[in-house]
């Protein structure tokens, strides 16, 4: 199996409301769901068909929910404030946009403090080329149904799989000896 390439895709919502529970200092939750989404070139027709799948939660990144206080909603601050808590500064630059515009949001009052609420979804795209042939039973996959093991995404003959899983009893894939979670 070659992984073509990997891409990454950010969506991001903010939204901010005054904080009826704190006096002194605005506050920034942040949540972070990570998911991966498998796609499958097929290039042995001469042309590049892509199959998506599925998409699932990234198994190598765990969610996450982030609390900061802030001082003010300068960009720089935000940008080091996040920078540091994060260590991304892609993500940081980009969050940093979609809190700053929701701390000057014309329909909240200035000068109290906000509670801004930011939900990242964030997905990985993997592009894995169609193999050949399954590694088990080395026969064409257009005689029978493919598989992909789970977590390292090498391709095999659902039957092959499952014959090599359950019936005898192996707990990895034959190819890189990923354990089965």
């Amino acid at each position: 199996m070659d992984t073509k390439s990997t891409e990454r895709f950010l969506h991001i919502r903010a939204t901010a409301r005054v904080q009826s529970y704190s006096w002194y200092s605005s506050e920034v939750v942040i949540f972070q769901n990570h998911h991966v989404e498998i796609l499958l070139q097929d290039k042995r027709s001469g042309s590049c068909l892509i199959e998506t799948l599925g998409s699932y939660l990234d198994p190598c990144r765990e969610g996450s929910t982030l609390s900061l206080d802030f001082d003010n909603f300068t960009p720089s601050y935000i940008f080091r404030r996040l920078a540091k808590e994060l260590n991304d500064s892609n993500l940081s630059r980009y969050m940093r946009d979609y809190i700053f515009d929701e701390s000057q949001r014309r329909d909240l009052p200035q000068g109290q403090p906000l509670l801004i609420t930011v939900l990242v979804e964030s997905t990985r795209r993997v592009y894995l080329e169609r193999e050949e042939t399954c590694a088990i039973c080395l026969d064409d996959f257009e005689s029978k149904t493919m598989s992909m093991f789970p977590g390292c995404y090498h391709q095999f003959h659902r039957e092959c799989l499952c014959e090599w899983i359950v019936r005898r009893g192996h707990d990895s894939c034959p190819l890189c000896r990923h354990p089965v979670k």
